[in-house]
């Protein structure tokens, strides 16, 4: 698309949904009002630009499947990736981004060192934590409601090919609480991840290295570039099963404090809504970079190790059941309120202006000024963050 459209889109006040590739839930990307996709995936490679000292500046709608195999064949790899390949960096960096290397090196924001944004009068400007700071610490993880990612320039890691992986079963959700947070406390494991499916509970623990090193018994593979396993090579999304929708939702927490959050999940998912309809609990690691920029509305606020608890339910579509399945997630997003956590705001979170308040402080209110004076009134206004800020 022509680079003036975006500006002149958002500048002319027109009611709309800022949208990436769309893989959002919760009607996240979905309005009665207009949607504004960034750029074609497919075009976008050709707007690369390798800056040196490991810095590359992409355009925010690249995909980080195309861009990571872009760096990958130039030896460099993404500190970060989430398991769904096929969402814009844009829109990811829009909630902040956490995968199994987060154990190593934090969110995808933490690795930013610029963004260029666009906002609701269509002015284009670079922000970065010296230039423009307030609006750069709004708009990572800020879901669109500053403006419109343009371009970023995201710092890069050498590409190590192989990963050494290891997978422990779990007896019980204790077992799986304590040695997740051991490797919490760890700081020399570059992959985590664990999860209830099935019934079992088990983790998975890596490390990036070419050689067989430390792969000694029948619980280690090595796995060539392990983010690519099992992920095609273009976007075939999976339909929820007739008449069900998916209701996701995860929360982060201080290391230290996953048993009360586990506890608080396997109370309810024994008993109705839950019982039944959920699909799997997924838990990562997120240790972030020191000296990294407190966001505003990330996941995760100042714990330098937090632990995300993902709670994924396919639910029967009808309003009685989705909304019985809400009120549970609204029960745990008030006890991970308790425990001094935030949720991702990727998913599922019944966001009022007095819980956004504990969890956001005095940041709603700079919300609603840097929209008023950005002229973003239109911008994802439907959001359940924008009506909390804007809420009396």
């Amino acid at each position: 698309m022509p680079s003036a459209f975006p500006s002149a889109l958002l500048g002319s006040g027109r009611p709309m949904t800022l949208r990436g590739a769309g893989h959002s839930c919760d009607g996240q990307t979905v309005t009665d009002g207009e949607l504004l996709v960034t750029y074609a995936p497919d075009t976008a490679a050709a707007q690369i630009r390798e800056l040196g000292d490991g810095l590359v500046e992409v355009p925010a709608g690249i995909s980080w499947y195309g861009l990571e195999r872009y760096l990958n064949r130039r030896g460099r790899a993404v500190p970060v990736l989430t398991d769904y390949l096929h969402a814009s960096v844009g829109g990811t960096l829009s909630v902040g981004g956490i995968g199994i290397n987060s154990v190593r090196y934090g969110m995808q924001v933490d690795h930013v060192e610029r963004i260029q944004l666009i906002d609701g009068t269509g002015t284009s400007r670079w922000c970065s934590r010296t230039d423009h700071p307030e609006l750069f610490r709004f708009a990572l993880g800020g879901l669109g409601t500053v403006g419109l990612i343009e371009r970023a320039v995201l710092r890069t890691v050498p590409y190590c090919r192989d990963t050494h992986v290891h997978r422990t079963y779990h007896a019980t959700p204790t077992e799986l609480v304590e040695h997740t947070e051991r490797i919490a406390q760890r700081n020399d494991v570059d992959v985590y991840c664990a999860s209830l499916r099935r019934g079992k509970f088990f983790s998975t623990t890596g490390w990036s290295e070419n050689g067989p090193r430390r792969c000694r018994d029948e619980s280690c593979a090595i796995v060539p570039d392990l983010p690519f396993v099992g992920h095609p090579d273009t976007e075939r999304p999976v339909s929820p099963s007739a008449g069900h929708v998916r209701l996701w939702t995860d929360y982060l927490v201080p290391a230290g404090q996953l048993a009360p959050m586990l506890a608080a999940v396997e109370t309810l998912r024994h008993h109705a809504p839950l019982n039944g309809v959920l699909r799997m609990l997924y838990v990562l690691i997120v240790r972030r970079p020191p000296d990294t920029t407190s966001f505003a509305f990330t996941p995760i606020d100042s714990a330098p190790i937090s632990i995300g608890l993902g709670v994924y339910t396919s639910v029967h579509g009808d309003p009685t059941t989705t909304a019985a399945t809400q009120r549970v997630f609204r029960d745990l997003l008030e006890r991970c309120c308790e425990l001094g956590g935030r949720p991702y705001l990727y998913g599922v979170n019944n966001l009022d202006r007095a819980l956004a308040e504990r969890l956001y402080r005095n940041s709603l209110d700079q919300l609603a000024q840097v929209r008023a004076a950005h002229r973003l009134e239109n911008v994802n206004a439907h959001l359940p963050l924008v009506r909390a800020a804007l809420s009396i």
